[in-house]
């Protein structure tokens, strides 16, 4: 007879469509369900949890403080690949296993950050502009063929982006913390390590910013960091809004010691209305979506699916995070 803690039983802390919870129901397993969208606050537990053993949630918001009252949680499934909420202290120290959605997101934040140098280098968002005000005024102009970009936190996005920029003919390095041998298949021209970021900056046409939120990449873009950029070169982030001291991001861009910024992510989400950096001309703003595309939940439920099938089985489940790194 199976214990009763191993069949699989799911606290979900997220509104998800009725159709993927038929598919959890299929897979033989229980559910309870608190709806909970993005931007919304919390949700109050409305139903018995205490024999709950999953929990899928969204760990870029959830600090999963209800743990007490479900003390046979074995997994948590995040429906994000980063976790900035969800790894406190205690959760780093127990026994739970978390999973998030690394490579889901991988293709549709790619083509945003390709996106996005496109719109940079050929000044998109100064025409929109001009058309709005019935402005026939040339805007500043650019190639991407034959300029450098430089990817901070070179992985399974980072590849991707350089996949796409190796088609338009640039030269692509990434830079990551632990650097290894580049694989001849590996579409980045040379990789380095995070010691040379400031020497990586100072040569490149397009900063790319794709890291996770950790104590090491807290505001590592900052002051110093910012001056060592060339005044015709770009800062795109799509990684984690509080990698970049924003205060000096927006005082560079507005004396145009940089040509422009794209930014997905932010210290404080969603964005205040009365942030100065609503006021920059040469930045454009994206509400932290890169990762979205009409398939994105599709992704995300066939990991947490297989997850669930792994679970049962009791085998290794797919994207298991390092809780001490925080990826």
């Amino acid at each position: 007879m199976i214990n009763r803690k191993t069949i699989p039983k799911i606290y979900i802390r997220r509104t998800i469509p009725q159709k993927y919870l038929d598919k959890i129901k299929s897979s033989g397993a229980e559910y309870i369900v608190d709806p909970w969208q993005f931007g919304e606050p919390e949700p109050p537990i409305k139903q018995d949890i205490s024999d709950c053993n999953i929990v899928l949630t969204l760990g870029l918001t959830d600090s999963l403080a209800i743990t007490e009252q479900a003390p046979y949680i074995k997994w948590v499934q995040s429906l994000s690949v980063g976790l900035d909420a969800l790894l406190t202290e205690k959760m780093k120290k127990n026994d739970i296993i978390i999973t998030n959605t690394k490579g889901c997101t991988s293709v549709p934040i790619a083509e945003h950050t390709i996106a996005m140098m496109t719109g940079l280098a050929r000044g998109i968002s100064y025409m929109i502009r001009n058309q709005l005000n019935r402005s026939w005024t040339s805007t500043p102009i650019t190639d991407l063929s034959g300029a450098t970009v430089a990817i901070i936190g070179y992985g399974e996005i980072g590849k991707q982006i350089a996949k796409r920029a190796k088609a338009l003919d640039m030269f692509v390095i990434g830079c990551k913390k632990r650097p290894s041998i580049r694989a001849t298949d590996d579409p980045a021209d040379k990789i380095v390590g995070l010691e040379q970021l400031e020497s990586v900056m100072a040569e490149t046409d397009f900063l790319i910013l794709a890291l996770p939120s950790t104590p090491e990449t807290y505001h590592l873009i900052n002051k110093e960091k910012l001056e060592s950029m060339k005044k015709t070169s770009f800062l795109i982030n799509i990684g984690r809004g509080n990698t970049i001291v924003e205060e000096e991001l927006i005082n560079h861009l507005k004396e145009k010691k940089i040509a422009g910024a794209a930014l997905d992510v932010f210290e404080t989400e969603p964005l205040p209305p009365q942030h100065p950096i609503w006021q920059v001309e040469n930045l454009i703003i994206s509400p932290h979506n890169a990762y979205f595309s009409p398939n994105t939940l599709e992704r995300y439920m066939d990991v947490f699916l297989e997850n669930i099938e792994r679970f049962k089985e009791g085998k290794e489940l797919l994207n298991v995070v390092d809780k001490q790194l925080g990826y």
